[in-house]
């Protein structure tokens, strides 16, 4: 009967809904943003090139463009200082950034600011870009020390949660809905920062592990391919009537969970490897939506979300990927998610605007048709040729998600669930580990940097809440519990 219960504190522990909900805070705030029209719509502060023709949001470039500036600063700063989520004040200036950048993008703001509104909107653009990418980076170390599959689960979880509250956010007046959205990083990073405290292992990790190794080369030409592709899309989608923007901004939605629901069943009903759910699917729909792109309206826009479709299937691939790498490396997740960050962002940054220029040059239908099929003939190439090459020498092609072996021993998952099933605070969970290695009060004062007096309280409330009298009656509790057939 304990073992069931245990069984089920696992589960719990999988599908948390307090901690999915910062990491669907996270998306529900990037697709108001940059994926409805609450904060832009393309016709606003639009900078014109003498062709007439060059129609990226400042919105979008500005904010992009500090996004990957900023991922290559905290790219650096992970060779030496790591996981990047140990800086404390880290997540806190995050939020406070991308909150205060999304206030300044507003409606409010920029009516009050009269004729500096677009200065003061590009400012507002610069923070939400700085902001997010420090967001984005710190959810990437934080899954990519999870494991695949459970990366997958959540990032699904969080997808319908996200889609749900940006239905709710579209829905009510949009000054009231601006307010709501730019509260959301906080909400995010204050769950990410919960999350990470409660996990004993995490708690533990190395910090400060010298970096020498070389970038993972492939992983970034990967990234920097899907985010180019991605970029030529938006920039050669950008002029899109305004009767025809809500249509795009659902269809988005409903491309990104189906994406995300068709990564689940890939990984775990036909258990797909990572080199076929990259090139047997993920790249077929990402040419299959340029196909849709020489149409009219409104044939065109459903060109978007099959795209669309493909990308987020791939970006959750991508971030499934990382706890793979991390583990066979012995590197830093913060520097595996920070390279591969970096690269799909600065690929839609390039691809973004290079096809916005081109556009300039798109006279007549035929020659969208003609630069569409390109396009798609090099996509499906790429994909042959990799397949062809089996790439699997990238060294992880071949892995399944659901396969991989979970990086905590099951020591470590015995620990996580009893820490959850006797409801330990995230403090105590750090000192219920050490304990459970055997460590003295003296190692955990010295180890976690508190008192005597916090220590002896801390083990004092452990020993109650999982009723037992000493340290070894603890240990021999975990024992029981990591042995394997504990049900009988």
């Amino acid at each position: 009967m304990k073992s069931r219960l245990l069984d089920g504190s696992l589960r719990k522990e999988l599908w948390r809904a307090p901690d999915l909900i910062g990491f669907a805070a996270h998306w529900t705030w990037i697709w108001c943003v940059f994926w409805s029209s609450l904060f832009y719509s393309e016709g606003a502060f639009i900078v014109t090139s003498t062709a007439d023709a060059f129609a990226l949001e400042p919105l979008w470039v500005t904010s992009l463009l500090a996004n990957v500036i900023t991922i290559a600063f905290l790219l650096m700063l992970s060779h030496f200082r790591n996981p990047l989520s140990s800086i404390r004040a880290l997540p806190w200036a995050a939020a406070a950034l991308t909150a205060i950048g999304t206030l300044l993008i507003s409606h409010p703001a920029t009516v009050l600011a009269g004729s500096i509104a677009l200065p003061v909107y590009l400012v507002g653009s610069v923070l939400t870009g700085v902001g997010s990418a420090i967001v984005v980076v710190l959810w990437g170390e934080l899954f990519a020390s999870l494991g695949s599959q459970r990366t997958v689960n959540y990032s699904v979880v969080a997808f319908m949660i996200a889609a749900v509250a940006f239905l709710v956010l579209t829905a009510i007046p949009a000054d009231v809905s601006q307010i709501l959205v730019a509260a959301l990083p906080v909400v995010s990073m204050a769950y990410l920062v919960r999350f990470k405290r409660s996990i004993p292992h995490l708690a533990r990790s190395k910090k400060n592990v010298h970096i020498e190794k070389k970038p993972p080369y492939k992983l970034i030409a990967i990234s920097l391919f899907f985010g180019i592709s991605f970029g030529i899309m938006k920039g050669l989608f950008a002029p899109i009537g305004p009767e025809l923007t809500g249509m795009r901004d659902l269809l988005n939605i409903i491309a990104i969970v189906g994406g995300s629901i068709a990564v689940f069943v890939t990984t775990s009903i036909y258990k797909m490897d990572f080199d076929h759910m990259t090139y047997q699917v993920a790249l077929p729909l990402m040419a299959a939506g340029f196909l849709f792109l020489p149409l009219h309206e409104p044939f065109n826009v459903i060109g978007t979300g099959v795209h669309q479709f493909g990308y987020q299937y791939f970006y959750i691939v991508l971030w499934a990927i990382w706890p793979v790498l991390a583990s066979r490396s012995k590197l830093p997740a913060s520097w595996i998610a920070a390279w591969s960050l970096f690269s799909i962002q600065l690929g839609q940054l390039v691809g973004s605007i290079a096809s916005g220029c081109m556009l300039g040059f798109l006279r007549t239908d035929l020659d969208l048709a003609m630069l569409s099929a390109a396009i798609i003939f090099l996509i499906l190439l790429i994909a042959l040729f990799a397949l062809g090459n089996g790439s699997a020498n990238t060294g992880w092609g071949f892995v399944k998600p659901i396969e991989e072996a979970d990086s905590s021993s099951e020591f470590e998952k015995s620990c996580t669930r009893l820490a959850r099933q006797y409801r330990l605070s995230p403090r105590e969970i750090e000192v219920f580990f050490l304990l459970s290695k055997g460590r003295n009060r003296a190692h955990i004062k010295e180890e976690l940097v508190i008192s005597d007096e916090t220590v002896k309280s801390h083990v004092k409330n452990i020993y109650r809440k999982t009723d037992v009298h000493s340290q070894q009656e603890l240990i021999d509790l975990i024992e029981g519990e990591s042995a394997p057939n504990a049900d009988g």
